[in-house]
């Protein structure tokens, strides 16, 4: 008796502690705990390898074409170590962007959020909230990002954009390969064994927030890495300032 008095208790205080948020708050409002429910780390590693490479590439292109115009001679390659200060300062201002406009996901977090209120209604979204609130749902929470990661990286590599060994992008890559590997065995479940998941997967609410997720979250990101990759070479340009220190300490060092 006393075990089913406690766990009466506890049951009301989750009750308690969900019904507010339906009852209360705003549609904006429970747009946003929609998109908080969202984990999309894998897909920010897959926009962090891509933007380094293209950083890279940006970087590289501007140091090869400063030595040209500055004729600074065959000793300023890649393997010069001047060269490779000037690199790493490009890259760090580079890395610095990509991390405020990508990885930081902020950007997207509005847009997704004005996505669920404009084609989700206040019932459907109530109805998604109690759902991925279910051990379930938090699966299917995953299947989505896990979905969202597979389209970004399927369109960078059938687009031909994604590089396969370029140097000096390793870290990045390790680490986008672990999290999708990872990322895709924590969402695995038996579909037999929980009929509720499949009801949500077939509900015409659940058709509409997967293909709205997936479909269209995917391709806000996969925007914005083309614009952001579009931009670089523009971007290592800009940074000439903070090379000049390395280009003639570079000459010194020749003269000297």
């Amino acid at each position: 008796m006393h075990r089913l008095r406690n766990l009466m208790l506890a049951a009301c205080v989750a009750l308690v502690a969900v019904a507010p948020v339906s009852a209360h708050a705003s549609k904006v409002e429970k747009s946003e705990r929609l998109v908080n429910l969202h984990d999309l780390k894998t897909t920010v590693a897959i926009g962090d390898y891509y933007l380094k490479q293209e950083s890279l590439l940006a970087a590289r292109a501007y140091l090869y074409r400063l030595g040209r115009e500055r004729g600074l001679g065959p000793q300023w390659t890649p393997s010069n170590p001047y060269w490779q200060q000037a690199q790493a300062q490009m890259l760090h201002s580079l890395t610095q962007q990509v991390q405020r406009e990508y990885s930081s996901m902020e950007w997207l977090s509005e847009q997704w959020s004005a996505l669920n209120n404009a084609e989700l209604s206040e019932p459907e979204m109530d109805a998604l909230l109690v759902h991925f609130s279910s051990e379930m749902g938090r699966k299917q929470v995953m299947i989505v990002d896990h979905s969202v990661a597979f389209h970004v990286v399927s369109t960078l590599t059938m687009s031909g954009k994604l590089q396969e060994n370029l140097p000096g992008s390793e870290a990045e890559r390790t680490r986008m390969q672990a999290l999708y590997t990872s990322e895709d065995e924590a969402m695995r479940f038996d579909p037999n064994d929980s009929p509720e998941a499949t009801r949500f997967a077939l509900s015409p609410v659940g058709k509409k927030y997967f293909v709205n997720a997936v479909l269209k979250v995917s391709g806000m990101v996969s925007q914005r890495l083309f614009r952001l990759a579009g931009e670089l070479p523009a971007r290592a340009d800009a940074l000439a300032p903070e090379v000049d220190s390395m280009v003639e300490a570079f000459r010194r060092a020749r003269s000297g």
